[in-house]
């Protein structure tokens, strides 16, 4: 996702976001509106970036750059969680989505304010009914941030992987489901934390 890419006309991002250089700049130059929305909904999440701007280095390939007002930050040293944010909202500029769209852990590296902006962002792109989203994580806010029948336990059992619907865990899953039976109610989050859900 840092590195410079030839300048070609590109439709899709790759798998782990390689091109997404040469894909903003084939979407500014056909899609201007579509880059804007992506500039604006990138501030949205990381309101530190003002702009994004590709542009044809000296040996004929495409940079891109970030924009924090009058400063420009190089795809290079941008951090992991901006790039991968970025490659998200990339994707919704896609004129042919993708069927599946895999996003591993989307909260890694963004401040835990921002993680309902990202839920809200993953709704938002599942709802299109364009692509089929499979995220995983780690995150103990995340899942509270999803409704329960779009969310699935992945667990170890008997060496095995088991993935069930969140829903398969009944009136124990969420706090809602529990506040008149219990003095001492936890959240989704603090019973992962607590690892109720581990092997």
């Amino acid at each position: 996702m840092r590195a410079p890419n030839p300048v070609r006309e590109v439709r899709h991002i790759g798998m782990m976001g390689e091109e997404l250089a040469a894909f903003l700049n084939t979407l500014k130059a056909v899609h201007p509106a579509q880059f804007r929305a992506v500039e604006k909904a990138l501030h949205l999440i990381v309101p530190s970036v003002t702009g994004i701007q590709v542009d044809v280095n000296r040996l004929g390939e495409v940079d891109l750059w970030l924009c924090e007002g009058d400063l420009r930050v190089p795809a290079r040293v941008v951090s992991e969680g901006t790039l991968r944010i970025l490659g998200l909202l990339a994707l919704t500029g896609a004129k042919d989505p993708p069927a599946v769209l895999g996003f591993e852990e989307p909260e890694n590296g963004v401040h835990p304010r921002r993680v309902k902006l990202i839920a809200e962002l993953l709704r938002t792109r599942a709802a299109t009914g364009d692509s089929q989203l499979i995220v995983t994580t780690h995150s103990p806010i995340l899942p509270d941030l999803i409704s329960d029948s779009d969310l699935f336990v992945c667990r170890k059992d008997g060496g095995a992987t088991r993935i069930d619907p969140f829903t398969t865990w009944g009136a124990l899953g969420r706090r809602k489901d529990i506040d008149e039976a219990l003095d001492d109610v936890l959240t989704a989050s603090q019973r992962i934390m607590r690892g109720d859900f581990d092997a």
